[in-house]
């Protein structure tokens, strides 16, 4: 239901404020399901009632300068952007309504009045299958039927489509944070146009090529490697050819060999010591001297014959060659130190470790070989140590192989490092790229990504279920919905809504003479046309009362018309009883009541409303006083409130009804109120003054009332009231010159037209309205107190 109205701008609206304005206390008041308003003309009814058609119609009124309006459902609220995109179904009697749908009452000669159909009751099966789907459709309200059902399945869907929403909206942000904060802004990647697109595909690369976080040595190698400015060439080679298989075969003969002395000596023989010590000795003397260097005795003759008996000419030769071959050993030994390799920080921060690897594996090669080397030269110096006695040479390993592999190896490192000089910005690029990937890595392993998007998936299945059975029920709905349209359709008669027409009229007014006729017209959309008749003539030149009866009776009846029957409705009735007497109005209140007000019979016994939330407005006093009896829901089922339609200075204002208004049924406490706040111009204010302007039709109402019931007696002659005056004021005649005066010039301009142009005397009507207060107060206490009850004043 509608609950307030909030008009910044429309009409004779201004900055209108419902919560400030409609209030009871402290408390604010809101529209009920049956909703009374009263206002006198010109006070903003019929504004009022174009707010709530703009929305049945879906287009705002003409000539509305910057309409700004706001209208509180219970859900959510309504502008005047929306009058063409809500849900509920409002139907508006009012000027504008006649105009459109009546035309021929406001141009008889131009005008047409629009046909419409009811539902026929010719049919009874087809009756019957409608009753039969209203009653699957069922009743959203009631809690009843597919209506109810495709509710529930709305509420249903929109809170799980919400659910995974927001799941998706959460995942989303932490990947729009990932890719903003901890990518584009960190100059390592190298993206200053990385966004939530640039993520989701590295993600899908990740999982793609099946890659996993990087060690931090990794990170830190790539890292600097993106560092790194371009090297020089490493000019140096790695070059070593390994000799040790030859040294090892030559030696091995050598060592082997097996000689004899020609006359040995088996001192020496026996002490391969000083068989050495004697060998040198030969070698320091012969040719020299022939003192021993030693003890200094003579060289004995035939010494030297004995010695060379015993080291023959084999020993020589055996000698030179264990000489030559360990010379080759020292020189490659020698070679081994000379080997040069480059320095590590001639290398690329990418390559310097491989390199660092390589060089450690060579260098412990590099020692096993010379270990090697030497043991094969100790071999060879202990053989010469002892020359006649061979040696079994020990079983000695080769690493000439994995020198030369180390060798190779560390040779690729240096061309290797050499290409990346070219290579150095596509390494980097690489780089980067791998440890941007890393990062989609870690960000899926530390967010658990997997199972975020097995919950979204999770929620996004419940969503399309939830949709699935939604559509279902759209589709169930919307085919039910059809099907009755079109039985609908076979059962709607034109002339059915002309004859509920006329039945109002009849039944209602009694107005025989006047007739709508369904006439057949080829030519016209529908089948029919409508025409009212006096008689067998068109109605033309009808009076302002018979326009009102008959444009109401139409919409009456078009309240059962086949776009409206069954609907929800939101009824808006303005002023329905214009230019209309006393028993007129009875009667649109009769009609009112029986078609609209009064609950209707479900189909199950139990009362039901025929519309969704009632407004009605008028300006006559004893139009209110019937709608007062109106039937009204209880306050459980919505109930009713009584506003008033007041316009100030400004703006038009909508307040709750004062009690006198709304709790006594008769205009005479409205005439004394309308007195009494005159008689204090101070405490009135500058925002009531139309009041004062009213003051001499209301006081000659209410004297004309008050005084006819307090002196009955008709005298003969003109001037009853004058002469009624006369007895109510006694023996003032001044206070009844006074009254008198303002009665006439006041509510009459005529013969006094330069009244209408002068300000009213304020101060001349608060002293006459204190004259009349205080004499009813002496006349007649006990009255005057319950009049000042009735407007919820005391004195």
């Amino acid at each position: 239901m509608i609950k307030r109205l909030d008009m910044a701008s429309f009409g004779s609206f201004s900055g209108f404020d419902w919560k400030t304005a409609v209030r009871e206390g402290q408390t604010v008041s809101e529209f009920r399901r049956l909703n009374i308003l009263f206002g006198r003309n010109y006070s903003g009814k019929t504004t009022l009632s174009r707010v709530f058609r703009s929305f049945e119609v879906g287009r705002l009124p003409e000539n509305y300068k910057d309409p700004n309006f706001k209208i509180a459902f219970s859900s959510h609220t309504l502008t005047q952007e929306d009058i063409s995109s809500h849900s509920f179904d409002v139907r508006v009697y009012n000027t504008d309504f006649v105009s459109e749908n009546l035309s021929f009452l406001v141009d008889s000669t131009e005008g047409e009045i629009k046909p419409f159909a009811i539902i026929g009751s010719e049919n009874k099966k087809i009756e019957e299958r409608i009753r039969e789907i209203e009653k699957e459709l069922g009743d959203a309200d009631q809690k009843t039927g597919k209506k109810y059902e495709l509710t529930q399945a709305r509420e249903e869907y929109s809170g799980k489509k919400q659910k995974a929403k927001n799941a998706e909206a959460i995942l989303e942000e932490k990947l729009r944070r990932q890719a903003n904060v901890e990518i584009k802004h960190n100059k390592t990647y190298g993206n200053a146009n990385y966004n939530i697109n640039s993520i989701k595909k590295d993600i899908q690369t990740v999982r793609r090529e099946s890659i996993t976080v990087l060690q931090d040595s990794q990170v830190s190698e790539k890292k600097d490697l993106l560092k790194e400015e371009p090297l020089p060439d490493i000019n140096i080679r790695v070059s070593f050819n390994p000799a040790f298989k030859t040294l090892c075969e030559g030696s091995a003969e050598i060592l082997a060999a097996k000689i004899k002395p020609s006359e040995s000596i088996q001192e020496l023989l026996d002490d391969s010591l000083l068989q050495t010590w004697v060998r040198s000795g030969m070698d320091y003397h012969r040719n020299k001297r022939s003192v021993c260097g030693f003890c200094g005795q003579d060289i004995p003759e035939g010494l030297w014959e004995k010695l060379d008996a015993h080291f023959s000419r084999e020993v020589s030769e055996l000698e030179g060659k264990i000489k030559a071959q360990m010379q080759f050993l020292e020189f490659e030994i020698g070679s081994l130190s000379k080997i040069r390799l480059p320095e590590k920080e001639s290398f690329y921060a990418s390559v310097r470790s491989s390199f660092q690897d390589a060089e450690a594996r060579f260098n412990k090669v590099l020692s096993s070989y010379r270990n090697e080397s030497q043991r094969l030269l100790k071999e060879l110096r202990a053989r010469q140590s002892d020359i006649f006695s061979p040696r079994q040479q020990p079983d000695f390993k080769d690493f000439s192989k994995e020198l030369g592999e180390c060798i190779d190896e560390l040779n690729e490192i240096i061309e290797r490092n050499n290409g990346k000089t070219s290579s150095l910005s596509k390494d980097q690029e690489k780089a980067r790229r791998e440890l941007r990937l890393n990062a989609a890595a870690e960000f899926i392993s530390e967010i658990n990504l997997s199972l975020e998007e097995q919950k979204i998936a999770a929620l996004k299945k419940d969503k399309n279920e939830s949709r699935d059975i939604l559509e279902r029920l759209e589709a169930r709905t919307g085919e039910l919905e059809e099907e009755k349209g079109d039985l609908q359709k076979e059962l709607q008669d034109e002339r059915k809504g002309a004859e509920k027409v006329n039945e109002y009229l009849n039944h209602f007014f009694g107005l025989e003479g006047l007739k709508l006729n369904a006439q057949e017209d080829d030519m016209a959309e529908s089948r029919y046309k409508f025409q009212i008749m006096r008689g067998s003539q068109p109605a033309y030149n009808m009076s302002e009362g018979e326009r009102s009866l008959v444009s109401f009776c139409y919409f009456m009846a078009k309240l059962e018309d086949t776009e409206t029957k069954g609907k929800d409705l939101i009824v808006y009735i303005d002023d329905p009883v214009s230019s209309l007497d006393s028993n007129h109005i009875f009667f649109v209140f009769s009609l009112i009541e029986s078609a609209l007000a009064r609950p209707q019979k479900n189909p199950d016994g139990s009362n039901g409303d025929r519309y969704k939330q009632l407004f009605i407005s008028t300006h006559n006093l004893d139009f209110l006083k019937y709608l007062k009896r109106l039937s009204a829901p209880d306050a459980d089922h919505g109930g009713r409130e009584f506003f008033l339609l007041e316009k100030g200075e400004s703006s038009s204002s909508l307040k709750l009804m004062p009690k006198y208004l709304k709790d006594y049924q008769t205009e005479f406490i409205y005439l004394f109120h309308q007195i009494y706040k005159c008689k204090d111009e101070k405490a009135l204010g500058q925002d009531s003054y139309e009041v004062f302007y009213n003051f001499g039709n209301n006081l000659r109402k209410f004297l004309e009332s008050y005084l006819f019931y307090k002196y009955p007696y008709k005298e003969t002659g003109r001037g009853n009231l004058e002469k009624r005056l006369r007895k109510f004021f006694g023996d003032d005649p001044t206070t009844t010159a006074l009254v008198n005066r303002i009665i006439n010039e006041f509510s009459h301009l005529e013969e006094i037209l330069d009244r209408g142009a002068k300000p009213v005397d304020v101060a001349e009507l608060s002293k006459t309205a204190n004259f009349v207060l205080d004499t009813i107060r002496k006349k007649d206490e006990e009255q005057y107190d319950s009049l000042l009850r009735s407007i919820e004043e005391s004195r």
